[in-house]
């Protein structure tokens, strides 16, 4: 189901259940009967909503923020890969190919394990970590006589350094989310404007669910929104490993050049 039907079916389920909150409340307290709490709690309400309303739109953009600062770490290990692949062209055969290889293993070890353990919240293994080492160890013992070679070796170490750091970055956005206090402002914060929206007193019975209804739709749409970005890499709002994929194809891209030249 496309995450925009499940958002909608959320707070129509949402909106239904406030519905027949109201409906039993109207049985024993008609909203018409209630007006003399208006002066109160109004002022109590529009003071909740407003506070409510600073911390939702506050966990949403930051929980947007942190989403695109996912994308885009990895696309800069992406990028970071591939431009070690291509400085590996610089060293002895036996050496790039071997550093070539463990590029690519490492590649594919984020797309086919790593990425199904972000997507899960599960602990990804220190395989990823044995494979940058697999790429650093032709280079330590790469000796350059030439400056342009060593300029390509000091490259290639700084591409390594930074894919690396980008890695300990991926993977931290992937378990940061908002965390149990945070939610616990969040849905108890809900149900209490919730609450003291019962108490404000309506013209007529209709119009109560009409401003119950709206009231808690926005709410229910809001919260699934900070829930499915809550988590990067999980979720509706999931980046996928595109940027990794990109770069398996201009690793084969780099190899078609090369065996022509």
């Amino acid at each position: 189901m496309a995450i925009w039907w499940q958002g909608l079916l959320f707070a129509l389920v949402v909106v239904a259940g406030a519905s027949v909150v109201v409906a039993l409340l109207q049985k024993f307290a008609p909203p018409t009967a209630r007006g003399h709490n208006n002066e109160l709690g109004t002022t109590l309400f529009e003071l909740l909503t407003v506070l409510y309303a600073i911390v939702l739109a506050f966990v949403l953009i930051t929980a947007w923020e942190n989403k695109n600062e996912a994308g885009h770490v990895t696309f800069k290990e992406a990028n970071e890969l591939v431009d070690v692949y291509w400085s590996a062209a610089a060293f002895e055969p036996a050496q790039r190919d071997e550093v070539r290889a463990a590029v690519r293993a490492y590649t594919n070890e984020v797309i086919e394990e790593e990425w199904p353990a972000m997507r899960e919240q599960d602990p990804v293994s220190s395989e990823g970590l044995l494979l940058l080492d697999a790429i650093r160890a032709p280079i330590a013992a790469v000796q350059a006589d030439e400056d342009a070679v060593q300029a390509r070796l000091d490259t290639t170490r700084d591409g390594i350094l930074a894919v690396s750091e980008y890695r300990t970055d991926r993977l931290f956005q992937a378990q940061r989310g908002l965390g149990p206090v945070m939610w616990t402002v969040l849905v108890p914060g809900a149900l209490l404007v919730f609450a003291v929206m019962l108490t404000l007193g309506t013209p007529t019975r209709k119009y109560q669910f009409v401003l119950v209804g709206l009231i808690s739709g926005m709410v229910a749409l809001m919260l699934f929104a900070a829930y499915q970005l809550e988590f990067p890499f999980s979720r509706g709002g999931a980046t996928g490993p595109t940027a990794y994929q990109t770069a398996v194809e201009r690793f084969d891209a780099i190899d078609e050049l090369y065996t022509r030249l």
